[in-house]
């Protein structure tokens, strides 16, 4: 299935004559994926697996099964960062192993599970709490603290590219909320940056950042596009609701995009964050 983007923005940076490529439609909910120089990997959540895609060989392999409720990934420092929603902690891969780094309490009601989750230039972890409207960080040795609280559904996050913002998609009023950053893990009161206004179809879901520090975020049926000073600068429709994305190939010139069902890709003309 193909589809075309909106292109109906004068400052769109979707390349030219881009199409969006589905590369496959055999998951039952591809979530948060990550680049880590030469391949993207990315969990299925319902399905429990971990998969890793090659841009040069066009192929989709299982990195690892049966690795549990994985919500999404980061890749930064040369480490695979895991959001173990399942066990309700933050971990990294070595091998085939989940090893925790910290998390919450896995008994706790209501549950307490990260979702999305960034890494920050010294090496620390942002993630979210959704049920708790919380952000919390790790620091480089695991300590914890709570960084950001009183969202309405925090899901997706991300971070500038020179860590002095970090911007947060609270799912159920489809609102991106940003957060000056003081020093790591210390953040500003919070303000709306942008909102989604398509109708009450929910949610604003998964986000990265570009080099030029634009927000992507995830939607009910597109990928939404905001400057950093919350202008909109486009939307990209999907086959199926989209869940989350990050750029890769090595030009960093490619969106990746997964979703319900797919994993999708655009070709653009600004480039990602290096890993």
């Amino acid at each position: 299935m193909v589809a075309l983007h909106s292109n109906a923005f004068a400052d769109s940076l979707i390349a030219p004559g881009a199409k969006l490529e589905t590369l496959s439609t055999e998951f039952e909910l591809a979530d948060g994926p990550a680049w880590d120089g030469s391949s993207l990997w990315f969990p299925d959540v319902k399905g429990g697996t971990l998969y890793r895609y090659s841009p040069k060989n066009d192929k989709i392999t299982v990195a690892v099964d049966e690795i549990g409720r994985i919500s999404a990934s980061f890749y930064k420092n040369g480490k695979l960062y895991l959001s173990d929603n399942g066990a309700s902690s933050i971990a990294w891969l070595q091998g085939n192993q989940k090893i925790t780094i910290a998390g919450q309490d896995p008994k706790a009601k209501p549950p307490a599970r990260p979702n999305d989750l960034v890494v920050d230039n010294q090496g620390g972890i942002y993630y979210t709490l959704t049920g708790l409207g919380q952000v919390i960080y790790i620091d480089p040795n695991g300590k914890q603290k709570v960084a950001a609280e009183g969202i309405k559904t925090p899901n997706g996050i991300t971070l500038s590219p020179d860590n002095r913002t970090l911007y947060v998609s609270a799912a159920a009023p489809k609102e991106i909320w940003a957060y000056q950053i003081k020093s790591p893990g210390n953040t500003g009161p919070g303000k709306i940056l942008a909102v989604m206004d398509d109708g009450d179809a929910k949610a604003a879901d998964g986000m990265t950042i570009d080099s030029m520090g634009n927000i992507y975020c995830t939607g009910p049926t597109d990928v939404w596009i905001w400057s950093a000073s919350g202008k909109l600068l486009d939307k990209i429709p999907t086959p199926e609701r989209p869940i989350n994305c990050t750029f890769g190939d090595s030009d960093l010139r490619s969106l990746y995009i997964t979703g319900f069902d797919g994993l999708h890709r655009i070709r653009m003309t600004v480039q990602g964050l290096a890993p």
